[in-house]
Order: structure tokens, then sequence, then C-alpha cells
């Protein structure tokens, strides 16, 4: 019924446009008193066609992939507990609408869409509540990353690996041309899981808790292991993150888990990106919750580590709270980072993180069982839900992260 509403709505607007081609082509051979009329007729197709086009906007955007969203008053919307039910119990009759779903995205690909293929295949407009909370959990997105929905495999981002250099010439010279110089990043799915457990009496009696546990639980266990993948990463099946490519640059600090770093420590991140030409864009710090509180307790006095008297706490602090930024630029705080160690702590991140590109393909596979490993004893349903991301730099020399001594 959706597919014929909108084509439908297509083919009237195929006709009007057509209709609209005619009498413009009119108009130009008219007499001038009846372009008068005309030209009001034109005025009067062009508005039809305006709505009509913003009414097929909006079918689209109220469309799954080829499944139509309930409308208000007329059936509920997807329900990731009622879905997770019934693919454990392998039972879809009380779950229609949710079968309609898998079984689209099932024929769109068969490869993604079957449960033999690594989960049921819940498309990307019924996962928006769940990537806004994962998005809230991942402190490069707060400062600054940005989200790329891919579809082919690799996605590949063209970046400048040469630029042209402008230079001055003489009266009469030639100028020299220089061909700037590109190079490819690319990025491959890679698979982040997370795992909820939730007791059958509650996906039977609360859905709409039961919906909301699933998507918080889901959305902070992946949002999290995202944050740990794109800050440093590198493991085993992980992406290659900000701290483990190999181009970013270091600084030596005297963070411990007891000292705190000196300003001109700190000051050495700013200078290493203006060094760079780096120092711009959606500039800002990550660091450990450790990290910032040794910070706050830098010495007064020559600004070296272990001497002098703690920084005078002002009434602001105390009325207002310590304050937003540190050096003029924005921080966030992430257990992700590594706390204040004596070795390689990776406890500070500053950069320009713009120039991280997060790539997200697809929606999320789900699985669900109420048999393996004790879920039967204890009544229980066990959710699995599995994402494919990557994440790549467009420019190394935009970070630089701290190591101790």
């Amino acid at each position: 019924m959706a597919d014929n509403m909108l084509q439908a709505l297509e083919g009237q607007l195929e006709s009007l446009g057509k209709s609209l081609e005619g009498t413009i082509a009119e108009w130009q051979t008219a007499e001038a008193e009846k372009r008068t009329e005309l030209e009001s007729k034109i005025k009067g197709l062009e508005d039809v066609m305006g709505e009509l086009r913003e009414t097929v906007k909006e079918e689209k955007r109220a469309h799954l992939p080829g499944v139509e969203i309930a409308k208000s008053g007329e059936r509920e919307g997807f329900s990731f507990a009622r879905a997770c039910r019934a693919i454990a119990q392998k039972d879809f009759e009380n779950a229609p609408y949710e079968h309609e779903v898998f079984k689209n995205m099932r024929a769109k690909d068969m490869s993604q869409g079957s449960d033999g293929a690594g989960g049921f295949v819940v498309p990307e407009e019924a996962i928006r509540p769940i990537i806004e909370k994962l998005k809230a959990e991942v402190t490069v997105f707060e400062r600054g990353a940005q989200e790329m929905q891919c579809t082919g495999v690799p996605c590949v981002i063209p970046r400048i690996s040469t630029s042209a250099t402008a230079y001055w010439v003489s009266e009469n010279s030639t100028i020299t041309a220089q061909d700037l110089g590109f190079e490819q990043i690319s990025m491959s799915p890679k698979t982040v899981a997370g795992r909820v457990v939730l007791s059958n009496l509650l996906l039977e009696t609360s859905q709409p808790t039961a919906d909301q546990i699933i998507e918080q639980d889901l959305a902070q266990q992946l949002g999290l292991a995202i944050d740990s993948a794109v800050l440093k990463g590198g493991g085993s099946g992980e992406p290659t993150g900000i701290m483990a490519d190999t181009n970013v640059a270091k600084i030596e600090t005297s963070l411990t888990s007891t000292l705190s770093p000196t300003v001109p420590e700190l000051l050495s991140f700013i200078d290493s990106l203006m060094d760079s030409n780096a120092l711009k864009g959606s500039l800002g710090w990550i660091m450990h919750p450790q990290a910032l509180t040794n910070i706050r307790q830098i010495k007064s006095e020559n600004n070296t580590a272990g001497s002098g008297s703690n920084l005078e706490v002002s009434r602001f602090m105390l009325s207002e709270g310590p304050m937003t930024q540190l050096l003029g630029y924005p921080f966030s705080i992430s257990t992700q980072m590594t706390a204040p160690a004596t070795d390689d702590d990776y406890s500070i991140l500053f950069g320009n993180f713009a120039d991280v590109m997060v790539a997200r393909w697809g929606g999320l596979r789900l699985l669900a069982s109420n048999t393996s490993d004790d879920a039967f004893s204890k009544d229980q349903t066990h959710i699995r839900a599995t994402m494919r991301m990557d994440c790549a730099l467009r420019h190394p020399e935009s970070f630089v992260y701290s190591f101790s001594a």
C-alpha cells in the first residue's frame, strides 16, 4: 500500500511537470495579452508541484526501507523488546510488523538480512534512538568527530598529501604549474558487539520499559567500545584509533598518578599543532579523570612538578565549579583514556577532532536467545547486537598525546 501511494504521488508529480513544460512552451510563443493568463497558470502549477514534492519527501521519511512505519493511531512502531522475544522464541505471530521489517531487509540483501548470516538486521531508521544515545557516550563526537554512513566497501576518502605552493615571480617570468598530490584514506567494516540480559517477565509485560532498557544498555556498551577504539584502538579486530596511529605526535610530560604536568608541558601540546599549521578546526582535549584532577592541582611556583604551592582556589571555583576549558580549549573526560602511570599512559589527547572520521555500515544486527548459557534456567533472554564501523584520521598532524618518562 505504501509503495503504491508513493508511485501515485510521483506519477502525479511527473504529470504536473509535463503540463508545466507545455505551458511554458505555449507562453514563449503566445501573444502579449495571452501571456498574463499563462503566467498565472505557470505559477499555480509551480505552487502545486512544490507542495507535492514536500508530500513525497514526507512519505519517504515515513518509510523504513520499503516498509511503512506506523502512523500515530494506526499501529505501533518497531519494538526491540517485541522483536527480541520473537527471535528468541522463533515465533513472530505477536510481532508481525517486526517480521515484515526483517523480511524486507532480507529481500534487500540476503547475506545481511537472514538470521543465519549474522543476525536479523534492524534498519537505520529504527535504530536512531540507539545511535543518538550511543553518540552521547562517545567523547570524540562530543569534541566534533564526523560520522559517515557508508554503503560501499571499502569506504575511500581522498586527502591532499602535497599542496601547491605560492611564490613570487619576476616580471615576464614563467609561472611553473604545480600539481596537488592526493592519497586515499580507506576504511573497511569492523564489528563491535554489545550484549543485554533481560528477564522474560520484563520482556512480556513491560514493553516500553524493556525497549528503553535495551536501547540504553546497547547504546552504552557500544558507545564505550567505539570511544575506546577511536581514541586508541589498534588491538585485534579493532580500528586503528588516534593514538595508535604512528604518525600522531607524542609529548613527554611529568604526569604520573601523583604528579601534575607543568604548564609549559601543556602549552607544548598547542605548540605542536601550531608548528604543523594544524591549530584550527574543532580543537579540544580528551583526558582521563585522574589527569584532570592532577592538572587542577598544578603547583604555582615555577610551574614545575612537585614544587611550590597549589593554585589558589578562587571564590568562582567554589561557587560555580571549575572552568570547562583548559588553556582556552574545551575538554572532555573519558575513562577510556589510560590513567596516569610511570610508562606510556595515553592520559591526555589534544587535537582537531573534526579530522576524525567515524564510518558506519548499515543498521544493527540483532540476535536473541532464551536457551543460551544459563538463560533457560534463569528464565531470561540474552540479546546480542553487532554494528559495523571503522575510523580514520584525515590529518594525523592534527593530534598530539602524552606519555610519561
